[in-house]
């Protein structure tokens, strides 16, 4: 089985970081109510929190660094597609470069918040994908059945790596 590589916006981690935290809460309301304990109401899922450590390795571990600090300095939502996991949309809300352990071996931290933008446009017809893209990624951007996308659209050799203008349908 190939394990999938992190992507955030146009940005692949050649190396999947060292720790990865997935952090899923719900939102509760307690209230003391007089002579009978506590009210306890379920106000609903809070944002996913994303956080991590990984390094940077190689001649051009510091472009790497660059590279994903640029996406960082772009800021506003885009599409997180973490190992193992359906993509959601999220920012990323810190970026830090933790240090350059060895010639070519630089240390470094993010989190990412889950982003919600109200209801999901469901999407329709012909798309054309960017290089790098993903089934995922569209299942995840318009709500999409992940088996019905890959029934629409049985011509995509690799659905983990689309090339650039390749046609994705919607189911």
């Amino acid at each position: 089985m190939r394990l999938m590589t992190m992507r955030f916006k146009g940005y692949t981690w050649q190396v999947n970081p060292t720790s990865l935290q997935v952090a899923c809460a719900r939102s509760v309301k307690e209230t003391p109510l007089p002579f009978a304990g506590g009210l306890t109401v379920d106000l609903g899922l809070k944002k996913r929190r994303v956080s991590g450590e990984g390094y940077f390795v190689g001649a051009d571990c510091m472009d790497q660094w660059r590279r994903l600090e640029e996406v960082f300095a772009q800021g506003g939502p885009g599409s997180l597609q973490l190992p193992g996991q359906e993509p959601f949309f999220a920012v990323m809300d810190s970026l830090g470069l933790l240090g350059q352990e060895g010639p070519e071996l630089v240390r470094y931290s993010f989190s990412f918040a889950e982003h919600r933008a109200g209801e999901r446009w469901q999407g329709q017809g012909r798309h054309l994908a960017l290089a790098g893209e993903s089934l995922w990624d569209y299942a995840g951007r318009y709500g999409w059945d992940m088996e019905a996308l890959r029934k629409a659209n049985l011509h995509i050799r690799d659905i983990a790596e689309l090339s650039q203008g390749e046609e994705v349908f919607s189911p």
